[in-house]
C-alpha cells in the first residue's frame, strides 16, 4: 500500500511539465504568429501610407529654395537734401511685412541664437532630427515632456512657413519629413537658415529678421547684439506670449534660456553670456511701432504707387492687378523724389484754414497743390483741402481733370507765336471779338474778356498777358491754326489729356483742336495739375521739358533694376522764347493790371506766373515759377459750381505756401538768354521809341526779331501807312458790315420804342 501510495503520488509530477511545455509552446507559437502578422501588417501600412503620401496625396516633395514664393515688403526711400544720402521713407506691404536680408549680412550671434533656440543639432542632421522626432511621437501617447514637443527642425519649419502646409496631422508630418530630407540634398545649411530667418513670423505683422529688427529695435539685422538676437528668436515659439511689447517679462525669460543654451553649446563665452543676460534691452514703444506699421500714405506716396503701377503696366506689359500685386508683395526698393520736409509743410498748410482767404460761398471749395523743381522732379503735393484720412484717396493734384482757363495762354498761343516770329513783346492788337458765338448772333461777340467791355486802344502783347485778355490769344490761334497749337501742346509738352478726336453718333469730330480750346482753355476733358506743372517748367529752365516724375528707379528684392526713369530734358522752345515768356509772366505778378500781383512775396526772388479762370468762376488757378520751383494751385468744387469771392483766392493761397518755402533761401534770379535784349518802345505803336513818342515802356526782344522804329509820333506816317499787325489783318477785327447792320437794328428798335 505504501508503494501504491508512493506511485500514486509521483505520477502527477512526471506529467506536469509535459503539459506546461505543450501549453507554453502553443502560446509562444501564437504570439510569434501574431508578431509576424503585426510586422507584415505594419510593413503593409507603412508602404501603403508612403505610397499614398508620395503618389496620391501630394507628390510635390521636390521643394527647393528656388521655387519658394514669398511676399516681401516694398520700401520707399527719400533723399536727404544736404547729404544726398537716401533714407527710408515708407513701407508698403500686403498681409506680410518682410524684407530680405542676405546671409552675409546676418551677424554670427543671430545665427547661433537661432540654432540654440530652435534646433541645436541643425548643423549635424540631414533635415530631420530623429531623436526629437521620436520623442515627439512618444510624447503624443505618454507625456514625458512638460509641453508638446514638436520635433521640427529649422529645415522642417522653413518648409512649413513657405508652403503653408501646417495641418496638425500625421500625414502632413510625414510629408514634411520627406520634403526636409529632399531639401537638404539640394541646399546648404547657410542657404536654409538664410531662408528661414527671412520667412519666420516674429509678431506684429512682421516676417523675417530684417523687418523685425527694424520694428523692435529700429536697426538693421546686421547690427543686432547677442541679447537682441535672442529676443527676436524668443518670439518664434509663441509670438503673442513672447511679444516684447505686450509681454516683455516673458520674452526676457525665453531669451535668457536661449543665451544660456548658446553658452552650453560653446557659441559664446561665459563673459558674453553674463553681459547679454544682464543687458537691459530698449525696445521701440508700441506707439512708435504702430506708426511704422500703420503709417498712412501721404498724397505723394499715393502718387508714387500709382506711377509705379502705371509704368509696370506700360514697360513690363503687366495687367493692373498683377502690377499692383508685385508692388505690394515684391519687396521693391523705390527711390523717390520727395522732399519730405516740404511735403509735411505743404500738408500742414492745407490743414490750416488760415491758408485760404475768405470767400462768399457758404461751403469752401476744394483745392490742390503740386510743387516740382524746374526739371520735372516732383517734390511735394496735396490732393485735397484738410486732413487726409484715406490711403490712395482721389488725388486732385494728379487725377482731377479741370478746365485750365487762361493758364493755357502761357503754354499755347503766346510761346508758339513767339517761336514762329509772329509776335514780339510789343506787338499790338485790337481788343475786339473775332467770331460769333452761334448762328443767331448778329455781330461778332466771341471771345469776351473777364473785365467786361473791350478796350478802345491797341493792346501790346505785354499788356494783353498782364490783363489776361482773351481776344489777343484768340487772334493768334486763328492765325497759327488750332491744329498747330494743339500739336505743340500734345507732342512737345506731352499734355496727353487733350482730346484730338472723339466719336459722336458714329462720326469722328474734332474736340480740342478748336479756337476755344487752344486760345482760352475751354477743353473737352480738361487737364491735371501735374500736366500743368510739367508744361510750365520751360518758363524757368530755358525752354526744355522733362516728364514729371516721382521716382528715379525701382529695384527688386535682390537688387535688380525693375524700372528706371529716363530723365532726359527735351527742348520744346528756344532759349530766347523761354526768356521772353519768363519776363512777360513776371509782369503778371509785378506790373499794373497784373492779375497775379497777390502772388509776389520777395523783391529778390522773381515770380513768373499766370492766373486762370473758367466760365462762371468754376475753376480757378495760379501757376507760378520761381528760380527754385514750379508751384501749381487749383481751387474749385468737385461738382462744378461758381466760386464767389472778395479777393481772387489762388494767388493768395500760392503766396501763403510758397513764401514760407523760400523764406530761408538766398535771393536768386532766372538765367536768361544773352540774345534777348531790352529796348524802349512806343506805347501807341509798339515800335521802337524815338524822342517824339509821348508814352514809352521797356520790352525784351530777340536780336533777330526787333520791331522797327516808330515814325507815327514824329508825323512822318499815318497809322494806316505803318502796316501794323492789327491794321493789316482786318479779319481779326470786327466785321464792319455786321457791326453796321447791328447798329441799324439798334437804331430802328430805339425809334420803335419812341413811337410807342
Amino acid at each position: 500500500m505504501k508503494q501504491s501510495a508512493k506511485h500514486s503520488s509521483q505520477t502527477p509530477r512526471r506529467e506536469g511539465p509535459s503539459i506546461a511545455r505543450r501549453v507554453w509552446g502553443k502560446v509562444a507559437s501564437l504570439l510569434a504568429a501574431l508578431f509576424m502578422l503585426c510586422v507584415i501588417a505594419g510593413c503593409i501600412v507603412v508602404c501603403v501610407l508612403t505610397v499614398y503620401i508620395l503618389e496620391y496625396m501630394d507628390n510635390t516633395t521636390d521643394i527647393t529654395l528656388d521655387n519658394i514664393e514669398l511676399n516681401y515688403t516694398t520700401v520707399l526711400y527719400a533723399q536727404d537734401s544736404e547729404t544726398e544720402e537716401y533714407y527710408e521713407l515708407q513701407r508698403i506691404h500686403g498681409a506680410e511685412n518682410r524684407i530680405w536680408v542676405d546671409y552675409s549680412e546676418m551677424p554670427k550671434c543671430l545665427i547661433d541664437a537661432t540654432i540654440a533656440g530652435e534646433d541645436e543639432r541643425f548643423l549635424t542632421h540631414h533635415g530631420v532630427d530623429w531623436k526629437r522626432t521620436a520623442g515627439a511621437a512618444v510624447n503624443m501617447f505618454i507625456p514625458i515632456y512638460s509641453s508638446n514637443q514638436g520635433g521640427s527642425t529649422i529645415t522642417q519649419q522653413l518648409i512649413k512657413n513657405t508652403t503653408g502646409d501646417d495641418a496638425v496631422r500625421v500625414d502632413r508630418k510625414v510629408r514634411e519629413i520627406f520634403r526636409a530630407l529632399n531639401l537638404e540634398k539640394h541646399a546648404s545649411k547657410a542657404q536654409i537658415i538664410e531662408a528661414y530667418l527671412n520667412t519666420l513670423g516674429l509678431g506684429n505683422n512682421t516676417n523675417g529678421v530684417q523687418a523685425a529688427a527694424n520694428l523692435y529695435f529700429d536697426k538693421d539685422a546686421k547690427d543686432l547684439t547677442i541679447a537682441e538676437s535672442a529676443a527676436l528668436i524668443a518670439i518664434t515659439k509663441y509670438p503673442v506670449y513672447y511679444d516684447p511689447f505686450r509681454n516683455p517679462d516673458n520674452n526676457k525669460v525665453r531669451r535668457d534660456w536661449i543665451i544660456n543654451n548658446m553658452y552650453e553649446l560653446e557659441m559664446i563665452t561665459e563673459e558674453e553670456r553674463d553681459q547679454a543676460i544682464n543687458k537691459e534691452l530698449v525696445f521701440s514703444t508700441r506707439e512708435v511701432a504702430a506708426t511704422k506699421m500703420n503709417n498712412s500714405y501721404s498724397w505723394f506716396v499715393d502718387n508714387v504707387i500709382e506711377e509705379v503701377i502705371a509704368d509696370l503696366m506700360e514697360k513690363k506689359n503687366y495687367t493692373r492687378s498683377y502690377a499692383q500685386e508685385q508692388l505690394f508683395k515684391g519687396g521693391y526698393r523705390i527711390y523717390t523724389t520727395i522732399d519730405e520736409d516740404m511735403q509735411n509743410y505743404l500738408q500742414a498748410k492745407y490743414e490750416d484754414e488760415a491758408t485760404f482767404p475768405e470767400i462768399k460761398n457758404e461751403d469752401y471749395p476744394q483745392s490742390a497743390f503740386i510743387i516740382t523743381d524746374l526739371n520735372g522732379k516732383i517734390l511735394a503735393m496735396v490732393g485735397g483741402k484738410g486732413e487726409k484720412t484715406l490711403d490712395r484717396d482721389f488725388n486732385r493734384a494728379t487725377m482731377a481733370k479741370r478746365q485750365p482757363g487762361s493758364t493755357i495762354k502761357a503754354i499755347a498761343s503766346y510761346p508758339v507765336a513767339l517761336e514762329n516770329y509772329l509776335i514780339h513783346w510789343s506787338s499790338v492788337f485790337n481788343d475786339k471779338p473775332i467770331l460769333k458765338k452761334d448762328e443767331e448772333s448778329t455781330r461778332y461777340d466771341w471771345p469776351v474778356d473777364h473785365y467786361g467791355d473791350y478796350l478802345e486802344y491797341p493792346l501790346t502783347v505785354d499788356e494783353a498777358i498782364r490783363r489776361s485778355t482773351n481776344t489777343v490769344p484768340a487772334q493768334l490761334v486763328q492765325i497759327l491754326s488750332p491744329e498747330l497749337v494743339f500739336n505743340f501742346m500734345f507732342n512737345q509738352l506731352h499734355m496727353e489729356n487733350l482730346v484730338e478726336e472723339r466719336v459722336v453718333n458714329g462720326n469722328r469730330v474734332l474736340t480740342d483742336k478748336t479756337m476755344a480750346g487752344m486760345s482760352i482753355g475751354a477743353l473737352t476733358d480738361g487737364v491735371t495739375l501735374l500736366e500743368m506743372a510739367g508744361a510750365y517748367q520751360y518758363i524757368g529752365n530755358g525752354g526744355t521739358y522733362t516728364q514729371p516724375y516721382s521716382y528715379t528707379h525701382v529695384l527688386d528684392s535682390m537688387g535688380n533694376i525693375v524700372l528706371e526713369k529716363e530723365i532726359i530734358p527735351e527742348r520744346v522752345v528756344s532759349y530766347e522764347t523761354a526768356t521772353i515768356m519768363n519776363r512777360l509772366l513776371q509782369r503778371v505778378t509785378t506790373a499794373q493790371y497784373g492779375t497775379g500781383t497777390a502772388a509776389k512775396f520777395r523783391q529778390d526772388i522773381p515770380v513768373a506766373g499766370k492766373t486762370g479762370t473758367t466760365d462762371k468762376d468754376v475753376d480757378q488757378w495760379f501757376i507760378g515759377v520761381t528760380p527754385y520751383y514750379v508751384g501749381v494751385c487749383w481751387v474749385g468744387y468737385d461738382e462744378p459750381a461758381t466760386i464767389e469771392y472778395w479777393k481772387y483766392p489762388p494767388p493768395i493761397i500760392w503766396n501763403n505756401i510758397m513764401s514760407g518755402l523760400h523764406e530761408d533761401l538766398p535771393g536768386a534770379d532766372f538765367e536768361y538768354s544773352n540774345k534777348v535784349i531790352s529796348k524802349t518802345y512806343c506805347n501807341m505803336t509798339g515800335l521802337l521809341a524815338t524822342e517824339d513818342c509821348e508814352t514809352t515802356n521797356t520790352g525784351w526782344y530777340t536780336t533777330n526779331n526787333l520791331p522797327r522804329t516808330c515814325t507815327y509820333c514824329s508825323g512822318d506816317d499815318d497809322l494806316d501807312d505803318l502796316g501794323l499787325f492789327y491794321e493789316t489783318n482786318p479779319d481779326l477785327g470786327i466785321d464792319e458790315e455786321a457791326e453796321a447792320r447791328a447798329a441799324e437794328e439798334a437804331e430802328r428798335e430805339a425809334e420803335e420804342e419812341d413811337d410807342e
